[in-house]
């Protein structure tokens, strides 16, 4: 059923639909478009949480998806099991499941989303077009992306409530040394 599913996306290829779905493919390779928006994140105070908060939301899909899930899986590429589509990108080296790109892309989009709720959005958008830029060059199954999407959604999901345990944390921490310093000052 996978198959088929990906066979008719490749009844709807066009050379320009090509050419805008290869930028998406390339931009997330190995998370790359996300690790920037990051790192561009970080260095600007205003948003220096949500940037964190995005590296360790991709750190946890990483760990969990590239290095245990897709091992343990092993599951082959639909374009190693079935040759009859010619590739228009290189042929993937990594296992298929779960998408890299797709729990990478949701890992930081939801994040972005949880903190910016309108560019959020358009993370949204982005992500999903990488995700089905995957389906389209017949790299990954149906499954694979809704595995990386639901890896990448539980990641920043997660990223997030550490984030915020982690400052309440410190609050309670700052205003426990603050009462204990102002009972020190009283004696």
């Amino acid at each position: 059923m996978e198959l088929q599913i990906l066979h008719a996306i490749q009844g709807i290829h066009q050379e320009w639909l090509t050419e805008i779905l290869r930028f998406f493919t390339t931009i997330g390779e190995s998370g790359l478009v996300w690790i920037v928006i990051a790192i561009v994140l970080t260095c600007i105070p205003k948003t220096r949480k949500c940037g964190l908060t995005m590296m360790i939301a991709m750190a946890i899909t990483y760990l969990v998806g590239n290095l245990f899930l897709k091992n343990v899986i092993a599951r082959p590429r639909p374009c190693a099991v079935d040759n009859s589509v010619i590739l228009k990108i290189p042929f993937p080296s990594e296992y298929s499941f779960p998408s890299g790109h797709s729990s990478n892309g949701f890992a930081g989009a939801v994040t972005i989303f949880c903190y910016y709720r309108r560019a959020g959005l358009l993370s949204l958008l982005m992500a999903a077009l990488i995700a089905f830029s995957r389906l389209y060059f017949f790299v990954h199954y149906p499954t694979d992306i809704l595995g990386g999407i639901l890896l990448g959604t539980l990641d920043a999901l997660l990223a997030v409530w550490l984030v915020r345990h982690l400052e309440n944390w410190a609050d309670a921490q700052s205003a426990s040394n603050a009462d204990k310093s102002e009972h020190v000052q009283e004696k």
